[in-house]
């Protein structure tokens, strides 16, 4: 794509690189003309004709995106867009500040901030979706965005809402096939996007429900192990677990009616998802709360029979108050044999028993199907906890997907508690075996895969029953996704953010030792602070933690690491009073060094490092003799050039020897 920071592409001035998306890389950018900074979205022009039909997709929504902006401030302005030195171009306003994806790295937002994100989104979303405008003699009525997720929503730096990435447009384009899934992320797709491929006003919704939930629990609502299976999952029609608690009923009530399986039931418009979420933070009732079950519409029913009941033919028989009449004398009556007959009970007017009758046959007949459909619950939860434990069930997704099908949106029901157990403690059990293999077999690589496999378990388990311990082991996992994303960009920004998940964890874990190894590993390859790094593996000593070849190791190479950048940077210092002070650093370092891989051999490089410390560590005794006898800096380097190559041994005798003569020298 484009090369180096620092090119100039027409009047744009590159300065970095700021992410990729699809097919286009962005970057930030200086207008040389009027000075403002840009975000600027290139695609390399080609002749596939895929290339083609994402360029004309791009050129039109960014028309459409200017003219969404004028009528929308949380949406981002474009200054210009065309062909450039065989790129096309779009110049928008670059937004200072952070995604939602970067603050919900980091756990759970707040309820009440996740809502506010929402409603403002949503309220975008309305203003798009009604939006009318003529392009090229092409009437638009209603803009698509195609990709809402925390990554596209940014926090800038006043505090506001702003939705990023409106110019792809990607059910407006008159290619069919830029309305196909391929440019959404799949975890936000809805089913009909899954299954139909096309991006409709519904399907925006849908992801504005996912993004809510993430942003309130701090995950997805759909988690599997590969891509296909995820799509297959968020296509079977199978409810999202509800949000676990604390989240506040109405608000969980709204998720579950943006995310429901039926679209019919999910909000026709993003006027009404904003109407409820507003609604919602005001306090007053939502109209998700409003669905109404079995027992709901009995209770409408016996209503309406007090409305329209009536107790006898004569209108004045539902009177409170009667007109006084004089008591008339009535003799009793009496029986055959002359006694006085018992007066009769008054009896319930036929159509008042009658509707009793059919609420009691009613509700008969709910609470037996109720008390059949407990049954058959618990029945099949307990045929799922046995088939898991029989390991005749073993296949992780499978059981994700059975037990979200059993629970159907219930899991903490009281009939499910033993199957709950047992399902919570398999995905714990899975996370479990990538930490334990980390933290007890040194000799087994840990991939990126593995702790992205050990967060999808973790967070499964969270699901299932939320607890603080399995939320530490998401965060731990994510700690370590973050290192080694890290690593591979070179980004002291993912390695922060690693530091913050692995904090975060030995909160949630404040007895596990697995939080401070990955801070070890941080501190000594990715900050670079290796005092930071033996703290923290004092740290997990402390927590019952032996430290085995690799953690030794980790210390040499931390060790190594700074002695090397001592001794560089003591080059810069000769002849100055600090020289000194700063080649006894590197001494120090190099010993502790070589001490530690003498340790673990023959673990990792240790035999090399052993070797390449020792000529280091000459070098640097060497130099602290010459400073001691008064040799002259450029003497010094004379020296050790002349004897670049030789052994240590001979470099220490040939040098103590011009030392030596020198002094002689002097003395003369």
């Amino acid at each position: 794509m484009i090369a180096p920071a620092s090119r100039k592409l027409g009047k744009y001035e590159i300065r970095r690189k700021l992410g990729r998306g699809g097919m286009a890389d962005v970057y930030l950018a200086q207008d040389t003309e009027l000075g403002h900074m840009v975000a600027l979205k290139l695609i390399e022009d080609s002749s596939d004709p895929d290339t083609r039909d994402g360029i004309e997709a791009e050129r039109r929504g960014a028309v459409l995106q200017a003219h969404l902006a004028a009528v929308d401030p949380r949406v981002v302005r474009v200054y210009d867009s065309g062909d450039l030195e065989g790129y096309f171009f779009v110049a928008m306003e670059y937004i200072d500040g952070q995604d939602l994806a970067d603050l919900v790295r980091r756990g759970k937002l707040e309820i009440e901030f996740a809502a506010d994100v929402a409603i403002a989104v949503a309220s975008t979303l309305e203003n798009a979706h009604t939006l009318r405008v003529a392009i090229g003699g092409k009437d638009y009525r209603g803009v698509v965005h195609g990709d809402i997720k925390p990554k596209n929503i940014r926090i800038d730096s006043h505090g506001e809402v702003r939705v990023l990435d409106f110019g792809i447009a990607k059910a407006l384009s008159l290619s069919r096939k830029l309305t196909r899934n391929e440019f959404g992320s799949v975890p936000y797709s809805s089913p009909e996007r899954l299954d139909l491929g096309e991006v409709d006003a519904g399907s925006d919704l849908w992801s504005l429900g996912v993004m809510l939930y993430e942003l309130v629990t701090g995950m997805q609502p759909y988690h599997a192990e590969t891509t296909e299976r995820l799509e297959r999952m968020i296509r079977s029609g199978i409810a999202a677990p509800p949000a676990p608690d604390p989240c506040p009923e109405p608000l969980r009530r709204i998720m579950m009616k943006a995310m429901a399986p039926d679209p019919a039931v999910r909000y026709p418009s993003a006027a009404e998802f904003r109407q409820d979420l507003q609604a919602f933070r005001s306090g007053s009732p939502v109209a998700a709360m409003s669905s109404m079950g079995l027992l709901d519409c009995v209770g409408a029913d016996l209503d309406a029979t007090r409305r329209t009941t009536h107790l006898g033919s004569d209108p004045d028989e539902t009177r409170r108050t009667r007109p006084h009449e004089p008591a008339q004398a009535t003799p009793p009556s009496r029986d055959r044999e002359g006694a006085v007959a018992k007066p009769a009970r008054a009896r319930m007017p036929v159509p008042l028993a009658r509707t009793l009758a059919i609420l009691f046959v009613a509700s008969l007949i709910y609470g037996i199907y109720a008390l059949v459909g407990d049954y058959l619950l618990y029945r099949q939860g307990q045929e799922l906890a046995r088939e898991i434990q029989a390991e005749q069930v073993t296949d992780p997704a499978e059981i994700w997907t059975k037990w979200t099908e059993l629970s159907n949106g219930n899991p903490s029901s009281f009939l499910l508690r033993g199957p709950r157990n047992v399902v919570k403690q398999k995905f714990v059990a899975a996370a479990d075996h990538v930490i334990d293999t980390y933290r007890n077999n040194e000799g087994q690589q840990i991939y990126e895969k593995d702790w992205e496999r050990a967060r999808t378990m973790a967070a499964h388990a969270l699901a299932i029953e939320p607890d603080n311990t399995v939320r530490g082991k998401v965060r731990l996992s994510e700690g370590h996704i973050s290192r080694i994303n890290a690593g591979a960009h070179h980004s002291l920004q993912e390695y922060n953010t690693a530091v913050d998940e692995f904090n975060e964890a030995q909160r949630l874990l404040p007895k596990s030792p697995d939080p401070q190894l990955g801070l070890a590993r941080v501190y000594v390859y990715g900050l670079k602070d290796i005092d930071k790094a033996y703290q923290a593996l004092e740290e997990a000593q402390k927590r019952g933690y032996q430290l085995g070849n690799r953690d030794k190791g980790q210390l040499a190479d931390g060790y190594l690491a700074r002695a090397d950048r001592l001794w560089k940077d003591s080059n810069n210092m000769r002849g100055l009073p600090q020289e000194k002070d700063q080649i006894q650093r590197a001494a120090d370092d190099y010993k502790h060094a070589s001490e530690l891989y003498q340790e673990v051999v023959p673990w990792g490089n240790s035999t090399t490092n052993i070797t390449r410390i020792q000529v280091s560590l000459d070098n640097a005794n060497l130099r602290l003799q010459q400073i001691e006898s008064g040799v002259s800096p450029s003497g010094a380097q004379n020296s050790l050039e002349i004897h670049r190559g030789m052994k240590p041994g001979e470099i220490l005798r040939r040098i103590l020897r011009a030392v030596t003569n020198s002094g002689q020298s002097s003395g003369q």
